[in-house]
């Protein structure tokens, strides 16, 4: 069975990946993968990286 659990999207770590978060999910369906696990680089200090609202 295919899983990867270290992923993370440009969306919400620019800079170190360059991907939409849809474009990994869909190639992941795409390889077969029955388990991901995705998420942002904790903490974040630098103000790009902030969502608006923070």
């Amino acid at each position: 069975m295919a899983f990867t659990m270290h992923s993370h999207s440009g969306q919400f770590c620019p800079g170190h990946a360059v991907d939409k978060l849809e474009d990994i999910v869909q190639h992941a369906i795409e390889k077969g993968f029955k388990t991901m696990g995705l998420s942002e680089h904790m903490p974040r200090y630098e103000e790009r990286d902030l969502y608006p609202e923070e």
